[in-house]
């Protein structure tokens, strides 16, 4: 990893945890989400972790939080919080969001919070990981539409599209 990689990162890290946590609640995010009790969820660029243990507590117990990010040093911070919180339906995965390599059709909401990649190669991986009618939310911009979301609307700054099977599929 490149200095200007760790430098970033650390950057990131305070902003997400000292200004990012006095003006923005992620529980109010997450909700507008749509997350819920006993969801399979996904979230794509953890980043520091500022949604990750709030995500799996509203999941809570009976789902599960599988957080990505393409930044070894992401990664490492998020399992040190959820070590610290004793937080334990959490899987981390270091990957591109482009390329996860996780199963197809497996959760129930992808949430992209942050994340500035709007690609549509992106957006076909987080397709493919949503099961049948799941909900993909993102946040600010956006992306670039494709037959199969169908725009729910929006909440604050929080956009939902839900996976549609296309006729014949």
């Amino acid at each position: 990893m490149s200095i200007e990689d760790r430098v970033h990162f650390a950057i990131m890290s305070v902003v997400h945890e000292t200004i990012y946590g006095w003006v923005r609640d992620p529980y109010e995010s997450l909700q507008a989400a749509g997350l819920a009790a006993g969801q399979t969820v996904l979230e794509v660029g953890c980043g520091p972790g500022h949604f990750t243990i709030p995500a799996a507590q509203i999941v809570g117990p009976t789902g599960s939080l599988c957080t990505l990010d393409i930044s070894p040093l992401a990664i490492e911070r998020v399992e040190k919080r959820l070590k610290e919180e004793d937080v334990t339906n959490v899987t981390t995965v270091l990957a591109d969001a482009a390329q996860t390599g996780l199963p197809d059709a497996c959760f129930d909401v992808v949430f992209v919070f942050g994340f500035r990649r709007h690609r549509e190669d992106i957006r076909d991986e987080l397709c493919r990981v949503l099961k049948p009618e799941g909900i993909l939310a993102t946040e600010g911009v956006l992306w670039p539409m494709a037959e199969s979301l169908l725009p729910m609307g929006r909440q604050g700054n929080i956009y939902r599209f839900q996976k549609v099977t296309p006729l014949g599929g």
